[in-house]
């Protein structure tokens, strides 16, 4: 049992403390592993694009020009201009929240400029060269609607509390957040752990028994039973702490980074100190 317990503990911290020196994050976003985002609002669609090249930003410009012939294969969009669109940024602290292009297209004869949003990004880095994927927003000309203008993109690695709720079955919330291998070692450490308890708790019946049955070897037994009996009580331990482990890491470890698309607000209001000379007050005002 001390063994199992040093294996589990072993493969625990090595999933924990895995090196991501060569990836964005550790695992990928949930838009890669399974369907991409839906958009909240009519007039645009979002789509992904891979990149590859010896410098991040190559990379991310051949994401760019793969977007666009998908964009023309795909969606039959006559792309005028690819890699020569412009693109915008707008920084919080240093850290990039935000990247725009523009795009140049051709409807029925027609230029018309379309905007393209990043709204995530992934990439890895090996044997010389960047990966880049990248998810985008982009306004649909042949649709009517407000755009991705009125929907909110939100990155996140949380998933509330349902994590926890699935983590009643150990290892379960781990794989319902994305952390497959975190999830499989915890589910597969439980079932190593029961088995271990439930194999102790019956050699030890067992023994107990023929301490009954065979009263002239009954120190022998009793010795084999105790030994089963400090077997049972170490798993029990080990089985309780690994619970423990799994419900607070199904609670505050992060998950597959995600996006999340939801409507942006259609008012807004503020409240404004004011003074005319001889009065203080606050005044309301609403936007919609």
């Amino acid at each position: 049992m001390r063994r199992i317990l040093i294996v589990i503990i072993g493969l625990l911290v090595s999933v924990a403390y895995s090196s991501a020196a060569d990836k964005s994050s550790k695992m990928k976003p949930r838009w890669m592993t399974s369907s991409l985002p839906t958009p909240k609002s009519s007039g645009y669609f979002i789509m992904s694009a891979e990149g590859s090249g010896k410098t991040l930003a190559e990379a991310r410009q051949m994401s760019f020009y793969n977007l666009t012939e998908e964009l023309e294969h795909e969606r039959g969009i006559i792309v005028d201009s690819r890699i020569s669109g412009t693109e915008t940024e707008e920084r919080n602290s240093g850290m990039t929240t935000s990247s725009e292009f523009t795009i140049n297209i051709n409807e029925k004869g027609k230029r018309i400029n379309v905007t393209c949003k990043v709204i995530d990004e992934y990439s890895e880095y090996k044997n010389g060269h960047y990966t880049v994927t990248r998810l985008y927003a982009v306004n649909d000309p042949a649709q009517s609607g407000p755009g991705m203008q009125n929907d909110v993109f939100k990155k996140t690695t949380s998933y509330g509390a349902a994590p926890v709720f699935y983590s009643l079955i150990p290892g379960v919330g781990q794989l319902y957040k994305g952390s497959t291998v975190k999830g499989s070692v915890i589910l597969g450490s439980a079932v190593v752990v029961g088995a271990g308890i439930i194999t102790a708790e019956s050699l030890r019946a067992s023994y107990i028994k023929k301490m009954k049955e065979y009263p002239k070897f009954h120190d022998f037994y009793n010795n084999k039973a105790t030994t089963w009996k400090n077997v049972r009580n170490v798993a029990l331990g080990v089985g309780a702490g690994l619970y423990v482990y799994n419900l607070i890491d199904a609670a505050v470890a992060p998950g597959r980074p995600r996006v999340i698309v939801s409507k942006g607000k259609s008012y807004n209001y503020s409240l404004v100190p004011t003074w005319d000379g001889e009065n203080v007050a606050l005044a309301f005002t609403l936007n919609f």
